[in-house]
């Protein structure tokens, strides 16, 4: 059931309306909020709701054992079983047949010719696998270091883990965050519904009249037939393909965020403007923050962080950076993707001045310029390798992204029978007006504006406005993150 669809907006309205007239009896309405999250993932593949009860059960078991542990030994054999369990279930569902094939190619280079015979398993990846199962460690690990009690019942930690709003592309919310807003009175607050709605009709309007736009007529021609649009073309289709998967990406947590809202839950947000970052440092602190910020909590600080020495610092984020492109997908794509993002990363750190740079209070306009066009140039330049990583129809993994990169290099005019319709150009244009706008415009007006409104004119104008994005959608695309 995507976001994007009339029969979500049904769906989320008679979850509304059934969970505030449970509200006063708090377990009467968390089981309305799980039966109705299992209702949303079943809307994708009602087989795997047994595996996010899996999931689930394994922790909640895990969890528990720690917490009434005080034995290290008995603790560290129980958050062993938890990673065991959680990347296993992960590992044979989206990686197996990346390992495997990979291995048959080794064997069969060394000799050994039958192992060139692997064929590749049938294997459905399960909708928001990454998602979930990171948000389930994640409850597994707070509880190891002290820094979270398990949650009351069972059923509070499974509405945790499937929540239907973030459940198959985040944010991804941390139980820390999420159980104590279990333990408060529910209560219905008109302007924080307000507040949420505005988020999920600028959500959808980012997906369906921007998001779908660039992709559909700027950046699909181009990775589609690279040679015919030249290394011009190649790098607007590199630099429309980073704006469309962060429009669509965003958009997916402002729905999820606003439809939270109006359910009286907060979630953490997931993106802050990250084309204003000035090092690609800052750009992962602004870019699918929850996703850095568990990568950094849970992987770079326990392997040690920066380290004593440049040396220890570089192993502990390339490592972690492999680990991210990884969690994107099984494809040297990502792999490559990844660790060029640790290289960018390191090089910024580790050679840069902080104290002359990254931590003076105002440097000069043209720096600040040329700092962000430079982070823009390089996250833009990934993504040869990202974009022709998704499943997408029409991507050529590895060979089509090294194919881009020769075209690139070699400054290719293209062979003049490039299409590419206007309309992807004008919504990539308007996109990065708003973006690289001060956030006081349009952002905070056109809200402030929409608040103003009384209630019945907010209604017209949500009806309105779905009628104009059902009539504009595109087929309603997926949103690009429920492959990962």
């Amino acid at each position: 059931m995507a976001f994007n669809s009339t029969e979500f907006v049904c769906f989320f309205l008679l979850v509304y309306f059934g969970y505030w007239a449970l509200a006063r009896q708090r377990r009467a309405s968390i089981v309305w909020l799980v039966l109705a999250s299992c209702v949303f993932y079943a809307g994708w593949n009602v087989k795997f709701l047994g595996l996010i009860l899996v999931s689930a059960s394994l922790d909640w078991i895990c969890g528990g054992a720690i917490h009434r542990s005080d034995s290290p030994r008995v603790r560290r054999a129980w958050l062993a079983t938890s990673l065991i369990g959680n990347l296993g279930l992960l590992g044979y569902f989206k990686y197996f047949n990346f390992f495997a094939e990979n291995i048959a190619r080794g064997l069969a280079a060394a000799g050994f010719e039958r192992a060139s015979t692997f064929v590749p398993w049938d294997i459905v990846l399960p909708a928001g696998i990454s998602f979930y199962t990171f948000q389930t460690l994640s409850y597994t690990f707070d509880i190891y270091r002290r820094q979270l009690a398990p949650a009351r019942t069972p059923l509070d930690f499974f509405l945790f883990v499937s929540f239907f709003p973030q459940l198959v592309a985040g944010p991804i919310v941390r139980a820390t965050d999420f159980l104590p807003q279990l333990d408060t009175p529910a209560r219905h607050d008109e302007g924080r519904v307000a507040r949420g709605l505005y988020r999920i009709v600028t959500g959808l309007a980012k997906k369906v009249l921007l998001a779908d736009v660039i992709g559909k007529h700027l950046v699909d021609p181009v990775f589609a037939d690279p040679a015919a649009h030249g290394a011009q073309g190649i790098a607007l289709g590199c630099s429309g393909a980073l704006f469309q998967f962060y429009l669509d990406f965003s958009a997916y947590s402002d729905v999820a965020i606003g439809a939270a809202a109006c359910l009286g839950f907060e979630l953490c947000e997931n993106f802050e403007r990250p084309f204003l970052a000035q090092s690609i440092s800052d750009f992962w602190r602004r870019w699918h923050m929850s996703l850095s910020n568990w990568f950094r909590d849970y992987v770079f600080l326990p392997l040690g962080g920066r380290g004593a020495h440049r040396l220890e610092f570089l192993r502990n984020l390339m490592g972690t950076m492999l680990l991210t492109g990884l969690w994107h997908g099984a494809g040297w794509n990502y792999v490559i993707w990844g660790l060029m993002h640790g290289v960018f990363t390191f090089v910024g750190a580790a050679f840069g001045t902080p104290a002359r740079r990254e931590e003076r209070a105002a440097p000069p306009l043209w720096e600040r310029v040329a700092r962000r066009a430079g982070v823009f140039g390089v996250v833009a330049f990934s993504m040869l390798f990202f974009r022709n990583g998704t499943l997408a129809e029409g991507n050529r993994g590895l060979a089509g992204s090294l194919e881009m990169l020769r075209l690139l290099c070699t400054l290719s005019p293209g062979t003049g029978a490039a299409v590419m319709s206007s309309a992807g150009l004008v919504a990539l244009c308007v996109a990065a007006l708003i973006h690289f706008t001060p956030r006081a415009w349009p952002h905070e007006v056109l809200r402030a504006r929409w608040l103003a409104l009384p209630a019945v004119a907010q209604g017209l104008c949500l009806c309105l406005f779905a009628g104009t994005l059902g009539a504009l959608s595109y087929a309603k695309a997926p949103f690009i993150y429920f492959q990962f």
